[in-house]
């Protein structure tokens, strides 16, 4: 199953020309695809294959599992179909019987108008003229909808016409495609494509990362293995995901490895060989003591790949699996992002790109959207915006928490914000990201430092209780509601990190959080009060 994942939110990359966010890009996706479909009629035949077919082409796909009941629509389902970049709707039998489906197909035609999302119709197992016109046997679930709810005619109608309009758009029909495999093998295809125009099309808001891609396409045509580098914050990852997104089409199999460092310092680098070659295989029987198998030599080798190993810092430790690169078909091809360019030439990188920091015109422009949501301050607040911009010296994360921070605050806030930078000994990132964490209040800033400590972990936390704590904590914190799942920068993690250790050595007599051995077994030979204790057994000695 497919699950959810970050949304980037880093527009950076530099040297002529930058990458910034534009005001019509606010309403990013977080998914490839929203499946509509009415659960009773295709949820354990068609609507299931469908999905595993689209997860196994590695489109990130919803589909909800959960049987519902009532007659409103969940918000949380209106607001994915927003953050979808296709909605496939299965028209089936009784679809028009359901609320649901029906609310369903409003929003998503409201989306396709507002937000320029695509729209297919898949008719399964009915004409598109009976959809269109609510007849046949596709009209009678309609009519009894309709009788249900005769003193709601204004919904009515918008069912209507979700339903005529819908069915006006190209689609597929099952009853002109067979069999089954063959359709959803059709599907699964024109989707890639079209998935790979639509993101052509909305790189239109990040400015000048066209620049870079074709860069970076025009190294992965020298080099089999290329490396991308550059401070943290910088846009790595964003430019990493843009040429990811735009060329895995043209490759059979393809994998985009986020967090290596994490995932090294979680579950070793068995476990991490152990997914890449799970996802680039479609095959979940992989295991740690086949890794090395001649079999899986042979599948891998007649395969061609391309495969984004994301915040890489130990080459030693991935060694192993560049080495298991070699493995792979002719034509694949493997990117390396790192903070660390020694260390990117110490691998197999013949070939490396370096993001730098945003010029003094691009930054400006990246910070006045965050702070302003226009391209430009007002005049009251253009030398304090000069100010904070200089500071960031063109790192877009500082920029962007310093924006979002600053938002809509007022001038007597700025200037202390501004008082507080300048007067800290040395320019740091750190410095503007704290900023931003000392205007939470105290309970925020508790859970804050809590999930910087957990969240090297898969852990499913209670999110009422935690969006209640952070609503306005969004420029630090991304939280995924949809899988009950927090996201944080890697940066700001070791921000809380940081001044956890900090709390340890000038506020020792209060409650502190722990996670290094030295540290445990020093509080352990004393009385002190310990709020959380992170222990990892693959570092403890």
């Amino acid at each position: 199953m497919c699950s959810c994942k970050e949304v980037e939110s880093i527009p950076t990359i530099s040297s002529p020309s930058n990458i910034i966010v534009a005001p019509h890009a606010t309403h990013a996706t977080k998914y490839d695809i929203f499946l509509s479909f009415r659960g009773e009629d295709t949820r354990n035949t068609f609507s299931s294959y469908l999905y595993e077919e689209l997860c196994r082409a590695n489109i990130h796909t919803f589909m909800d599992h959960k049987l519902h009941k009532g007659d409103n629509i969940l918000p949380i389902l209106l607001k994915t179909i927003k953050e979808s970049e296709i909605s496939l709707i299965i028209f089936s039998k009784d679809y028009a019987s359901s609320t649901w489906c029906l609310d369903e197909l409003v929003h998503i035609m409201k989306c396709k108008d507002q937000y320029g999302r695509t729209v297919i119709p898949i008719f399964y197992n009915v004409n598109p003229s009976n959809v269109r016109k609510q007849n046949g046997s596709f009209g009678d679930g309609f009519a009894k909808l309709k009788q249900r709810f005769k003193h709601s005619q204004e919904r009515v109608q918008e069912w209507k016409n979700a339903l005529r309009r819908s069915t006006n758009l190209s689609g597929w029909n099952s009853k002109k495609i067979r069999p089954e495999p063959k359709l959803i093998k059709m599907i699964v295809e024109d989707i890639l494509r079209k998935l790979d125009n639509n993101s052509s099309f909305h790189l239109e808001g990040l400015i000048g990362i066209d620049y870079h891609i074709k860069k970076i396409e025009g190294l992965l045509s020298e080099a089999r293995i290329v490396g991308i580098w550059g401070m943290g914050g910088i846009g790595k990852t964003t430019l990493a995901r843009a040429v990811f997104d735009k060329l895995k089409a043209q490759f059979e199999a393809f994998y985009f490895a986020k967090d290596v460092r994490q995932q090294l310092e979680r579950n070793g680098l068995d476990e991490l060989q152990e997914n890449c070659l799970k996802e680039l295989l479609k095959d979940e029987n992989i295991n740690k003591y086949n890794l090395r198998s001649t079999f899986v030599k042979k599948r891998l080798c007649h395969k061609k790949i391309l495969l984004v190993l994301d915040d890489v810092d130990n080459v030693i430790a991935i060694e192993d699996l560049i080495k298991a690169c070699s493995w792979f078909g002719k034509g694949s091809r493997i990117i390396i992002i790192s903070r660390d360019m020694q260390m990117l030439k110490n691998t197999s990188a013949s070939i490396t790109y370096h993001v730098p920091p945003l010029d003094p015109h691009q930054a400006f422009d990246l910070f006045s959207l965050k702070a302003f949501k226009q391209n430009e301050p007002s005049k009251r607040y253009l030398e304090l915006s000069k100010w904070v911009v200089h500071y960031c010296e063109g790192n877009p994360l500082a920029l962007i928490v310093m924006g979002c921070f600053l938002q809509g605050r007022g001038k007597e806030e700025w200037e202390s914000a501004v008082k507080k930078l300048n007067q800290t000994l040395h320019k740091n990132i750190f410095n503007v990201l704290k900023l931003s964490f000392d205007g939470l209040d105290d309970t925020q800033k508790n859970v804050f430092l809590d999930l910087a400590f957990f969240l090297n972990e898969a852990w499913h936390i209670n999110l009422e209780d935690c969006t209640r704590c952070l609503y306005d904590t969004s420029a630090l914190i991304e939280i995924c509601v949809l899988e009950e799942r927090i996201e944080m920068h890697a940066l700001l993690i070791e921000m809380g990190l940081g001044i956890s250790g900090q709390q340890l050595i000038f506020n020792p007599e209060k409650p502190i959080r722990l996670w290094r051995h030295q540290d445990i077994y020093h509080l352990f030979n004393n009385d002190k009060v310990i709020l959380l204790l992170f222990l990892n057994k693959r570092h403890s000695s």
